[in-house]
C-alpha cells in the first residue's frame, strides 16, 4: 500500500482531532465571556438603581406641617 493513503487518512484524523479540541474550547470561551458581560451589566444596573434610590432620598421634599 502506498504511503499517500496513510497521509490522507492521518490528515483527516488530524482535522477531526483539531475540530474536536477547538470547537468545544471556543464554545467554553464564548460561555465565559457571555457570563462575565451579563454579570457586569446586572451589577451596573443594580448600582444605578441604588444611586437613583439614594438621590431620591436626598432630594425628598419635607412633609408640610399639618394645618390643625
Amino acid at each position: 500500500m502506498p504511503g499517500s493513503y496513510d497521509v490522507l487518512a492521518t490528515d483527516g484524523l488530524k482535522v477531526l482531532g483539531t475540530l474536536g479540541f477547538f470547537v468545544p474550547a471556543a464554545i467554553l470561551i464564548a460561555l465565559v465571556v457571555f457570563a462575565v458581560v451579563r454579570d457586569r451589566r446586572l451589577n451596573a444596573r443594580e448600582e444605578a438603581e441604588e444611586a437613583h434610590r439614594a438621590a431620591m432620598e436626598r432630594e425628598k421634599l419635607p412633609t408640610p406641617p399639618s394645618a390643625d
